[in-house]
């Protein structure tokens, strides 16, 4: 694949951006299953000195007794 797309994984990440022969390469954002964010360039499929957005729940924790 060239050009623009959106790849779904089946653990829930999602890639969205530029692709090159079928790599992540060029602007891009992966979001993690956990809600964090990679936002900029892609070299080849590798994280290319961009941010990274870490997202934390606020969901309640429950232990069992």
């Amino acid at each position: 694949m060239n050009g623009t797309g959106r790849l779904e994984h089946l653990s829930g990440a999602v890639y969205e951006g530029k692709f090159k022969t079928n790599m992540f390469h060029g602007a891009g954002t992966y979001t993690f299953p956990n809600g964090a964010k990679y936002v900029r360039p892609f070299n080849e499929n590798k994280f290319d000195l961009g941010l990274i957005f870490f997202f934390f729940s606020t969901s309640p924790v429950q232990y069992l007794k």
